[in-house]
């Protein structure tokens, strides 16, 4: 990682030398990562283990003064890999800033969603909690590779919108299958300096059902081992955000409404929903809850049927703006409804619902 990032400058300094002079050009290099200690107990047995999570290199450039670049490559856990890990292509973008606030961005981008995905990035010191809600497992979209007009701070509500044209959830960042790109309308308001209130459409016609890199992280989909539905799908994600940051009091309500349909079971309607309270307690401490809920419908042939619950307390301790300790209590229940429901379009469901308590401590950091 040394090596590359003394070559990426390198590079910078000969691509800029025959425009010296004529513009100063500002490059940032920052990293991001986390260390967690957790202990799980689930049906009488106990699990507690250390694990090193993500590792993200953020660079921010200024090409002209109205390009710049961003991008953020990632170094995560995959068991496939002989070390381990591998890397990956997160985000990397060209914004072009034609007036005042309005600009193009090409690349691929974090879908903006919703007020997480559009303010966070991979790295945990952000988090209001140890991890994203579950919803980014299983229902929203998380990357985009096309191109977005986006508008920021019009007008006295500081009004914003983000237009994305681009490759969807069965896409891959080199190719995509079909002729129909997916496509992303979000707008939102600040009426106020600690407020952000924001709703987004999303649309994607998959002309055959699969996975690609621009589905969720923390979790694999939920479809089973076998006789995964393969056939044309139309995945629809209507979402509403609501933030309130302030110096004491933080409050932030994701809801995702996800439509998903298919010609021979219908439409599958599914919802999920993330709340996040926190009060600051002097100048570093932070305590928290939150609770999270997924529901997805017994005749969904995409991320296919399953309830996850989710609550937990918490508290943050801010050492500084670059190193932080969370320590989080959950309660976790997930009902099974894979056996008695699958490829059935009937509503009711009597999978086997399971308990499990969990205890994390995360250690988020900056460089």
């Amino acid at each position: 990682m040394r090596l590359i990032g003394l070559l990426f400058l390198g590079s910078t300094v000969v691509a800029g030398a025959g425009r010296a002079g004529a513009q100063t050009r500002q490059t940032q290099v920052n990293g991001f990562g986390h260390v967690e200690l957790t202990g799980n107990r689930e049906a009488g047995a106990t699990d507690t283990y250390f694990s090193l999570g993500e590792h993200s290199l953020f660079v921010a450039s200024s090409l002209t003064s109205r390009i710049s670049f961003l991008g953020e490559y990632v170094i995560r856990f995959n068991g496939a890999s002989a070390t381990n890990f591998l890397p990956s292509i997160e985000r990397s973008l060209v914004k072009f800033s034609y007036s005042n606030n309005h600009a193009v961005i090409v690349g691929k981008v974090h879908t903006p969603a919703n007020y997480w995905n559009d303010s966070y990035h991979h790295g945990r010191l952000f988090f209001p909690v140890i991890d994203r809600p579950l919803a980014f497992s299983h229902l929203v979209p998380l990357h985009m590779l096309g191109v977005q007009m986006q508008g920021q701070n019009l007008g006295k509500a500081r009004f914003g919108y983000d237009v994305v044209v681009g490759n969807g959830i069965a896409s891959s960042d080199a190719s995509a299958k079909g002729t129909s790109p997916a496509s992303l309308v979000a707008l939102h308001v600040k009426p106020h300096e600690n407020l952000r209130l924001g709703v987004s459409y999303y649309y994607d016609h998959m002309s055959k059902n699969a996975y690609g890199t621009h589905s969720g992280h923390s979790t694999a989909p939920s479809r089973p081992a076998t006789g995964s539905y393969a056939g044309p799908l139309t995945f629809q994600l209507a979402s509403a955000s609501a933030a309130w940051f302030s110096e004491r009091v933080e409050l932030l309500n994701e809801f995702s409404y996800n439509v998903s349909g298919t010609d021979s079971l219908g439409a599958a309607r599914n919802v999920a929903n993330f709340v996040y309270l926190g009060v600051r307690l002097g100048e570093h401490g932070v305590p928290y809850v939150f609770g999270d809920v997924i529901h997805v419908a017994n005749n969904d042939l995409h991320v296919y049927p399953l309830e996850k619950r989710n609550i937990g307390v918490g508290y943050r301790y801010d050492f500084s703006p670059l190193v932080n300790l969370k320590a989080q209590v959950e309660r976790r229940s997930e009902r099974d409804v894979h056996d008695d429901h699958m490829n059935s379009s009937s509503t009711d469901r009597h999978g086997h619902l399971t308990h499990a308590f969990g205890l994390r401590v995360q250690l988020a950091y900056g460089f």
